[in-house]
């Protein structure tokens, strides 16, 4: 079904596209609901229009034409108007009509911040909501409204931007060592620059951080006591083997 629209864009060597992400299509009702109308609604009244001979005719069949290109029209824009994440880009396809397409993009390495929304009832209850993301040293961002379980897209690029940080079952990886006092330096001048969202994110990773260190250092813990344990009963063992 993505070929079409992957045939679109001009991959470079060595890019692959890892996922196409569309509109939620429960946020096309409103348009569905007016093609059906106009499908539907000129049958109600055949008769009477038949009864006018040519004229009527034509209005009967003139909201049926119409509603079948307002149908193609919206399929079309649902199915072009999209974001396609390949391993080295984000592009943005922005269908307008049939004959207007804006194409934007983003290199991995450029992306700065990845956000998603969710704001209302509907698209708490079906779990929709747009995703941002925020190219460095531009106030420009790309952005795609109303797609499903946005938190996994949000994910996604956010994998691609850190492959080395986790693990392959997605987790952070505490191997990794640590920044420099150099680089500690540049984090802690950065986080001045962050606004109250992403300050929140970054004291939910903080937070998590530091409790799988805990962890990890309550484990290394347990394992020396039971070191200990095992090397202070192993002579005992010893005599009464004896």
């Amino acid at each position: 079904m993505d070929g079409s629209i992957i045939g679109k864009i001009n991959l470079k060597a060595g890019e692959e596209v890892i996922a196409v992400i569309r509109h939620f299509g429960l946020t096309l009702w409103p348009k569905i609901l007016a093609v059906l109308l106009l499908l539907v609604l000129p049958f109600f009244f055949i008769f009477p229009l038949f009864k006018w001979g040519y004229w009527g005719v034509v209005l009967f069949l003139f909201p049926i034409l119409l509603g079948v290109i307002f149908a193609l029209k919206t399929f079309v824009v649902w199915y072009y108007n999209a974001f396609i994440i390949t391993n080295r880009r984000v592009i943005d396809l922005d269908q307008r009509g049939f004959f207007e397409r804006i194409v934007s993009e983003a290199a991995i390495e450029t992306v700065q911040d990845v956000s998603h929304r969710r704001k209302g009832i509907w698209q708490t209850i079906f779990r929709y909501g747009d995703v941002r993301i925020q190219i460095a040293d531009t106030d420009t961002g790309l952005e795609i409204k109303n797609v499903r379980a946005p938190e996994e897209t949000q994910q996604l690029i956010s994998d691609l931007l850190h492959p080395a940080r986790r693990k392959p079952d997605g987790t952070p990886d505490l191997s990794i060592a640590p920044p420099n006092d150099e680089e500690f330096k540049i984090i802690k001048e950065n986080v001045a620059d962050l606004n109250e969202r992403q300050l929140e994110e970054l004291d939910s990773l903080v937070r998590d951080k530091i409790r799988q260190i805990k962890l990890k250092r309550l484990e290394e813990i347990k394992n020396i006591g039971q070191d200990r344990e095992h090397s202070t009963q192993s002579p005992k063992s010893g005599i009464i083997r004896e």
